[in-house]
């Protein structure tokens, strides 16, 4: 793995057509691209499949998950099914939400 396959790169804009915009221009020179909850809340879920085509690279969720053990899982499995490769969990959940967020 090279150096900048080691590197996520942060789409922080709560705007969709500039997050798309870097995403392109970042296709091939990164490992991948975080959406965080400015740019999801600003523009729904579907914003992470726009970055996913768009750039062609993994994408990290990060809404820093911080609930019931039953909600996050719920919340991690309908991240896996937008496509996310990651998403982040707050420790301070507990050790059962980290471990139902890894199921």
């Amino acid at each position: 793995m090279t150096g900048s396959e080691r590197l996520i790169v942060a789409l922080d804009t709560p705007h969709a057509d500039a997050a798309a915009r870097l995403a392109r221009a970042l296709r091939g020179r990164v490992g991948g691209l975080k959406v965080g909850l400015e740019l999801f809340v600003s523009n729904g879920p579907g914003v992470v499949g726009r970055i996913l085509e768009t750039g062609g690279l993994p994408v990290m969720l990060d809404l820093k998950l911080h609930d019931i053990p039953a909600t996050v899982a719920g919340a991690t499995a309908a991240a896996a099914r937008l496509g996310a490769c990651w998403v982040t969990v707050h420790a301070l959940a507990g050790e059962a939400a980290l471990r139902r967020a890894r199921e």
